[in-house]
Order: structure tokens, then sequence, then C-alpha cells
């Protein structure tokens, strides 16, 4: 007998309803939503500053009130790292959409203890991963938030407390599919060839699309694009053993295939023999992957070693706002107006604390940078200008400076309206460190209706 491992999220905005058919249909187990990354984190952080009650993904709503009553009725737990800041506020938000359900016997779980901001001194002297700075001596010290990534360990707990949703913040990706597989086979937590198999199957179930062919280039030819909106989201059959089959919703649109599950496994890897969790280092090279019909692939020979000794920290700082203008130039002479356009911008902001501006060619060189050859003189040019300063209001006087040359620009120029028209930004910066696992402690809170 197989354990059914559903994946309805690969991202914040994703639409978490795919997991509907999953659950209804009885092809799953246990359904997991996949939501953070550090820009969703960033995005979280602005919300929560606007309101110190929010902090989690709007997603979350509507999994609790359409899928969470549906998996309810079925016992199939569902699992969400979309707490993001504030899984406790999350939890209450889910808590109370269940009471006015009626669902009545839910068991809530909301996991914390990744967010370490008010104690960051503990950890002592910490250094940045990228860059070698000591934490001590960055010269912006604005924090709002640090949060470690956790693993699986306080999930399980919360499925063998009987659970019917977990909702977590910073816990690292793979380690929520992960975390179902040990409290359903009981696996030890050193072993480590088990353990780095659910890794995988992890890894290839969290971005959901991804697997059965979306974003894709190996089948960039095979799935009519008028499907694309309605792919059949991932499901993994987990033998005992760790080997798996990752396959999708029957009768569902999309391809599972060897090509789509190669693309998805070095999807965001460094050393695919160290692929790094809080929970076990997994070896990708000693993996056979093996086609088993249609729209299955099944995954074997996954090799493990222990868990690193520290777990990842990031924080994140206020660094300042930032802006965007968009300006067509055309022919003939358009790289001569661009130049122009420079010019009118660099004795606009003369005397401006603008901080960083930066010029692309969408179109041109906006994905590829200098790999990319600009032709000679083209028809046209569209002109992405980023600039940034320490306050908003700076950014709006550089905007009115710059339109107020409407009428004395280069020949031609149009600029776009939504750009012009837009808000600042904030600035989240990212600050990565290490820390000692032992010093972090996860805790899991119940609620109940």
């Amino acid at each position: 007998m197989v354990f059914r491992i559903g994946s309805a999220q690969g991202f914040y905005g994703d639409d978490v309803t795919r997991a509907l058919p999953m659950i209804t249909g009885g092809h799953v187990d246990v359904v997991c939503f996949e939501a953070l990354s550090e820009l969703t984190m960033a995005i979280l952080q602005k919300d929560r500053l606007a309101n110190p009650a929010r902090g989690y993904t709007f997603d979350l709503r509507i999994i609790a009130a359409q899928i969470l009553p549906q998996a309810f009725a079925r016992k199939i737990p569902l699992i969400t790292n979309g707490g993001g800041l504030n899984p406790l506020a999350a939890a209450e938000m889910v808590r109370e959409s269940a009471a006015k359900l009626g669902l009545s016997g839910l068991k809530i779980a909301a996991v914390t203890g990744d967010d370490v901001l008010a104690n960051l001194a503990s950890f002592g002297d910490l250094t940045n991963i990228d860059t070698g700075e000591r934490l001590a001596d960055a010269a912006n010290q604005n924090w709002v938030t640090a949060n470690v990534y956790l693993g699986a360990q306080p999930i399980v707990e919360a499925l063998r407390q009987g659970a019917d949703i977990v909702i977590t913040g910073r816990v690292a990706d793979p380690c929520l599919y992960l975390a179902p597989l040990i409290a359903h086979y009981d696996w030890s937590w050193d072993d480590w060839n088990r353990l780095a198999a659910g890794i995988v199957a992890g890894h290839l179930l969290e971005c959901t699309g991804q697997v059965v062919g979306g974003n894709s280039l190996a089948v960039i030819n095979m799935l009519d694009p008028y499907d694309l909106p309605f792919l059949g989201y991932p499901i993994a059959h987990v033998e005992e053993d760790g080997s798996f089959v990752i396959t999708k919703v029957p009768g569902s649109p999309g391809c599972v295939s060897v090509e789509t599950v190669k693309e998805q496994l070095l999807y965001e890897i460094h050393d695919p023999a160290n692929y790094l969790t809080p929970d076990v280092i997994a070896n990708f090279t000693t993996l056979r992957l093996t086609p088993e019909g249609e729209d299955r692939v099944r995954v074997t020979g996954v090799t493990g070693k222990p868990r690193p000794e520290t777990v990842k920290l990031n924080l994140s700082r206020l660094e300042g706002y930032m802006r965007e203008l968009i300006f067509t130039l055309g022919y003939p002479e358009a790289w001569h107006k661009v130049d122009q356009l420079k010019a009118m911008i660099a004795e606009s902001w003369k005397e401006l604390p603008i901080e960083r501006v930066e010029y692309h060619y969408l179109g041109m060189n906006s994905l590829f940078g200098p790999l990319a050859p600009l032709p000679a003189d083209p028809l046209e040019i569209i002109v992405r200008v980023t600039f940034t300063a320490a306050d908003p209001d700076t950014l709006k006087t550089a905007v009115r400076r710059v339109m107020a040359n409407g009428l004395s620009c280069p020949a031609g120029m149009s600029v776009s309206g939504t750009t012009v028209g837009a808000d600042p930004r904030v600035i989240v910066g990212l600050w990565a460190t290490l820390v000692d696992r032992a010093s972090v402690k996860p805790e899991v809170t119940y609620f109940e209706t």
C-alpha cells in the first residue's frame, strides 16, 4: 500500500483549488501547499507593516473556505506554510472560518519558532554567508524579519497529534512533503536514504505545474496551450522503502515524463550531490528515473547523508524605496534618442538624492544582459528605468521632474501611464546566515472547533 501526497500550491497566488479534484476523487492521503519564497516573505512583511494582524497568505482563506471542508469530511490532512510571518493569526482565521462552516471537532496546528527576530543577540556573532560581513558590522540595522528554515519535525508532531490542518511559517519547501511520510511510515530521523527520498519527492512536487508540463521546454510542443490553465497537479505515490512514482490527477491535462521530472529535479539546485535541507543532505546523483506507463515516472536509488549541524537564517531589512518608468523610443536614430533620454533624466535629477539608476531594454537585453547583442538601428526601443532612494517623496519628485519635460523630450518619446501613476515600493533586502540547529526551538500550538 503506497502513501499518496498531493501538491496543490507552488507559490503565493497559485490556484489552490487544484486540490479539490485530488480530494474529491479519492486520489490522495494528504495535500501540501507550498507558498513561501524570499519574495513572498517580503510581500507578507509589507502586509504586516500595514496591518500587524496580517502576515499570512490570502490563499489560506481560499483553503479554509473551499478546500478544508472537503478534506475534513474525508479525513485528509492539509499542510501549508502559508502562515508566513504570522501562523498563529492564520490558525485563528482558519478556526473562525471552520466554525462558521460548522466543522465541529476540527484540529488546527500552528507551527512557530522560526521567527527569531526578538532574540537575535542570543545567536552570537553571525556572518553573512554570501559576503562574509559580520552582523554587528552591518551599516543598516533596520531588521524587520528574521526567520530560520525549520524542518519536518514540528509538522510530524502535529500530524501524530491528529491535526487536520497544519499551518507553518518558514519551513524549508520539501520538508512539508517529507513530514507526512515520516508520520505515516515512522521513518527514523537518521534513516538518511529514506529521508533523502522524501526530500526528493517533495522537491519534485513543490512547484506544482512545472513537473506536469508547465514552464517546460521538454514538452513545449506536446501540450495544447489552451490546457495550460487547467493542468492536473502532481501526486507522489511513495512506498515504505522511499521509492516513489510521480504522477498527476487522473484524466487531467498535462504530462508527466522523464523529461519533465528531470527539468524539475534540476530546478533551483546548486550541488546535485549535496542538496542541503534541515533534515538531511540528499544526493541526487545516485537516483534513477524510469517511465512506468502514461504520466508515471518511478524514482529510485536516492541516497542521503547526515543533516547539517546548522540551519539557514534569513534576515530582512528595509533598504529604501524604488520606482520604475517605461519609455518607448522609435526609428530613426533610436539609440541616439536613448542617449538623449538618459541625459535628460540625469540633468532633471542632478540635485536629488537618488541612490541608484539602472537602464534595461525590454525585448533586447532585460533577460540575458550583456550576453544579448543589441541591434544597430532598431525600429523601436522600450527603456525600463529603475531608480531608488531612501524615502518615497524623493522618488515622487523625481517622476514629476522627468514628466515636466513631456514636450521637451527626445523626438517621438512616449511613456507608460501606468508606471507614471504608480506608487514607490518598499525595498526589503535579504541578509543570510547560518545558526546552530540546537538553538532553534519549534513550537506547536493547537486550535479546535
